[in-house]
């Protein structure tokens, strides 16, 4: 059985690579130069890639890492690249072969996890990512210009600002109608409902095929949270946005009013 790497063992190693690089900048993150230097020389190549986003090929001499060709938009491809940056400073030389899924999949205790949480904080180091997130209340939209201003891809912007906020969020994901997986702020103390779906939810609406307008609206907050009662006055704000792409619903969840 493998022993874990905590995420401050993963973040550490992405501040340590990105030292050699005197980083004070987002647009400073050179990724073709961190993968070369500190002995990795891994070289950066697209191709065909069956089935997969990326794959890393390392020995103690070196390797490549090959990415799928024509992959958009850039910030996916930079997570890419970085989350095989990743395997090779947290788990070694050797072969990593990594789906959209592994890069889309946030639950704790495997090796795609740490790599994720590695390529989250060398491309969203947080002593530059934390003076930004107070620039604008929480949105899907805000989300997106942190992710355009750092280069990454929106789903890993997502969880980079859930995890570093002072305000009580949380990031749900629904994968083809099912409640997949979530990840919630220190301050964010509440359950979030992962059976069935309430109908109060724009997320309910958006896989209903409802109308449904984008950006946060407020929602019935026992809609979403245990304890609380989805008929009452309670309400918490909720911005949810379809990406047929995936075939995924993501919810940006806060709680912007005291509940009881």
């Amino acid at each position: 059985m493998r022993v874990t790497l905590k995420d401050s063992i993963c973040r550490k190693a992405a501040n340590d690579v990105l030292a050699d690089l005197r980083v004070e900048a987002p647009d400073e993150i050179d990724l073709e130069t961190l993968a070369w230097i500190g002995g990795r020389r891994l070289s950066i190549v697209e191709g065909r890639l069956e089935g997969a986003e990326g794959r890393l090929v390392a020995n103690k001499s070196g390797g490549i890492i090959r990415i799928r060709q024509k992959t958009t938009p850039i910030g996916r491809k930079r997570f890419t690249i970085a989350h095989e940056i990743g395997h090779r400073e947290l788990h070694g030389v050797g072969a990593y072969y990594d789906t959209l899924r592994d890069l889309r999949t946030w639950t704790r205790g495997s090796k795609e996890i740490e790599a994720n949480i590695f390529a989250s904080e060398l491309l969203m180091p947080e002593r530059l990512f934390r003076p930004l997130i107070s620039r604008k209340p929480p949105s899907l939209q805000f989300i997106d210009e942190l992710a355009a201003e750092f280069r990454t891809s929106n789903q890993a912007a997502a969880i980079r600002f859930v995890e570093t906020t002072s305000e009580p969020c949380a990031f749900v994901v629904f994968r083809r109608g099912q409640y997949e997986w979530s990840r919630k702020s220190q301050c964010f103390e509440f359950f979030i409902h992962d059976g069935s779906l309430h109908k109060y939810t724009g997320v309910a609406d958006i896989l209903a095929g409802k109308p449904f307008i984008p950006g946060p609206a407020r929602t019935p907050a026992g809609a979403w949270l245990e304890g609380q009662d989805p008929e009452g006055r309670a309400t918490i704000m909720e911005d949810t946005r379809h990406l047929s792409e995936f075939d995924e619903v993501v919810a940006l969840l806060w709680v912007d009013e005291l509940l009881d």
